[in-house]
Formats: C-alpha cells, sequence, structure tokens
C-alpha cells in the first residue's frame, strides 16, 4: 500500500497538529476522526483516503481543520464538508482496505523486533500477536493497537535487544 509521510508542525504554540481519518458517520459529529498515531515526532503516514488534518507543512498554506481526499497518491485539499458528507458510503466501503493496511503496519513494527532480536522466544511471541491481531473486527481495535505498539516500541525493542543478549551470553531469564 502506498502511503507518504506529511511533516506537520502545530500551528501555534497553544495547538497540536493532527491527522484525523474520517471512518464513518458519528450520531453527534456527523463524521467519525480517527485520529492517527505519529509514526515519529511530527511525521504521520498518509494513505488513500479521506482525513481532516491540522498543521502546518513547510511551504504551503497551513491545514485548519481542512479536509482532504487523497486518491492514489494525490491529495486534493480544501473539500468541502458536504462532500465528505456525500462520501460517506465510499468512506464506509473502504474498512477492509483501512484492516488491511494496519494489520500491514503493525506486522512490519513487530518484524523488526525480531530483526533486533531473531530466536525463537521472540518468533512465537510475534506470531501470538500476529494471531491476536487477525482477530480484530474493527479498523478502531487495529488503530488502538497500533497506537500502543507505536508507544512502546522503543521500550519492547530496548527489552528484547537486552533478552536476546542475555540468552546468547548463555544467562537464563
Amino acid at each position: 500500500m502506498i502511503y507518504h509521510e506529511l511533516k506537520l508542525a502545530p500551528l501555534s504554540e497553544d495547538s497540536r497538529a493532527w491527522l484525523a481519518e474520517i471512518t464513518d458517520e458519528d450520531p453527534t459529529f456527523k463524521l467519525r476522526r480517527d485520529f492517527q498515531p505519529e509514526i515519529r515526532p511530527g511525521v504521520w503516514q498518509i494513505y488513500d483516503g479521506y482525513y481532516q488534518i491540522n498543521g502546518l507543512y513547510p511551504g504551503i498554506s497551513p491545514f485548519i481543520k481542512e479536509y482532504v481526499v487523497v486518491k492514489d497518491g494525490r491529495m486534493t485539499r480544501q473539500v468541502p464538508y458536504r462532500q465528505i458528507l456525500a462520501a460517506l458510503d465510499e468512506i464506509k466501503a473502504m474498512e477492509n482496505q483501512r484492516k488491511d493496511r494496519l494489520r500491514q503496519q503493525i506486522s512490519q513494527i513487530l518484524d523488526t523486533f525480531y530483526d533486533q532480536a531473531p530466536c525463537q522466544e521472540v518468533e512465537e511471541m510475534i506470531i501470538q500477536q500476529k494471531d491476536e491481531m487477525a482477530m480484530a473486527d474493527t479498523s478502531q481495535e487495529l488503530l488502538a493497537g497500533l497506537t500502543s505498539l507505536l508507544k512502546q516500541k522503543d521500550q519492547i525493542s530496548k527489552r528484547l535487544t537486552q533478552f536476546y543478549q542475555a540468552r546468547h551470553q548463555g544467562h537464563d531469564w
């Protein structure tokens, strides 16, 4: 799946930059927005889909809670709210694509853990995590998993590397 990295800075010192994917309708706000996690500080991955963006991107006019559509890797800015509402059936139909994308993102991170600590215990942990991920019913569940994994990635990497090094040196844990 093709994605672009979107680097955003806050609009002001008092605000935050964010990227929210429009995924469904919402009884209160009309549109369900799933806030995407940063893959690195100030960097988001953006795929084909419908989004609302808030933040500064270098060299272009600011995104101020702006609706955009990304199709075939190309972004259309300043999409009217009514046009997003009219596309709700298409947005809902993209759920399986969203789930596949999120599973792929999670799998890529899990696979890096094995690269850092290539041993049977880590491989089994990764297989178990992927099996649990396959049971997720919604993109929201997978997004929560991705967000949690990104927040804990450095800690997990450190613990697995320590485990592997100790194991490799003959220490038991």
